[in-house]
């Protein structure tokens, strides 16, 4: 499911290119389009996070903390200094009236917008690790009810960075609860099941477009399960072609790249506000895709060159062996 994975990130850097050129008139006519754009990569992204959960999930407590909660952890408390630290002197998305120190001292509590999903990521797992001591159907029900309340706006924590994680607590639990029956099946399909999958999202998502559906209770739910449906399909369609091999090695580094895109943007935006200050006329609509594919080569080859350094990317040495299971003293006969 890499090729999934090497969808999702695309469509988040996509996005957040877009976003980050809403109004300004160098997101064509992409713009119109983010909110249903919006409820495919995140269902997708999450539920792809979840299908390669479920070993580390049924680990003792003790155990996903010592391992993948610590990982996620330093990762995003690195990276969220960063963003803190990196939006008093740049132009990126996260600008508050609070003072810097707060900001710091509120990242385990508030994620930042840069490294939300991280965060998300350990109160997915964390939830996850109790979701499957009990009935599947208890966990997803309630775990439904949430996504509908938090989607539809009917309930708001005042941050959209949680109320984002709840809503897409669902895809997760769904791809643990499923993910030894589902990727078999995922396996197996032919292409034309995954272009009828396609096709149904882009029909639904047409519909909710024209007639304004997307806040209606349920639908971005259920527009968020065809998502999930059609990327999945379409990625297995793509990994059987040599012409995607790509994808394959794409979806094998989605954290660096969704660490390092915000900043390669940053670059991005500069070259194309030099080349185009008066507007890109014609080419208005290639721009996001064109900056998009710029944007994840610079992350990859920004990767390439750092990766070496410890502690960026995972945990540092150090940690793991702080954190290693003490042994007994050797019994003696």
């Amino acid at each position: 499911m890499d090729a999934a994975k090497a969808i999702a990130i695309i469509m988040v850097v996509f996005l957040h290119t877009v976003f980050n050129h809403a109004g300004s008139g160098v997101s064509g006519h992409w713009g119109q389009f983010v909110g249903l754009l919006d409820t495919f990569r995140l269902p997708l992204f999450f539920f792809t996070a979840g299908l390669f959960a479920g070993r580390a999930i049924r680990l003792p407590l003790v155990d996903l903390l010592r391992t993948r909660i610590s990982h996620l952890a330093w990762v995003y408390a690195l990276w969220s200094i960063v963003a803190v630290v990196a939006v008093l002197v740049l132009p990126l998305t996260g600008a508050t009236d609070r003072p810097a120190v707060f900001s710091l001292l509120l990242i385990p509590v508030i994620p930042t917008p840069a490294t939300w999903f991280i965060w998300a990521l350990i109160v997915h797992f964390v939830v996850a690790w109790f979701a499957v001591r009990i009935p599947a159907p208890v966990a997803l029900g309630v775990a439904a009810a949430v996504s509908v309340v938090f989607g539809t706006g009917l309930l708001a924590t005042g941050y959209i960075e949680i109320d984002k994680t709840l809503y897409n607590l669902i895809f997760f639990l769904l791809a643990v609860q499923t993910s030894t029956r589902l990727r078999p099946m995922i396996a197996s399909v032919s292409i034309w099941w995954a272009a009828v999958a396609v096709a149904a999202f882009a029909a639904a998502a047409a519909l909710v477009a024209k007639f304004a559906l997307l806040e209606v209770v349920g639908v971005r739910l259920a527009l968020g399960v065809l998502a999930v449906a059609a990327g999945c399909l379409a990625a297995r369609a793509m990994s059987g072609l040599r012409v995607f091999a790509w994808m394959s090695v794409l979806g094998r580094n989605t954290l660096p790249i969704y660490l390092l895109h915000w900043y390669v943007l940053l670059v991005v935006y500069a070259v194309v506000n030099l080349a185009f200050a008066d507007g890109a006329g014609a080419l208005t609509d290639l721009l996001a895709p064109v900056m998009t594919a710029v944007t994840i080569a610079g992350c990859l080859a920004v990767h390439r060159v750092t990766r070496w350094i410890p502690g960026v990317y995972a945990r540092p040495a150090w940690l793991v062996r702080v954190l290693e299971p003490r042994k007994g003293p050797a019994r003696t006969r």
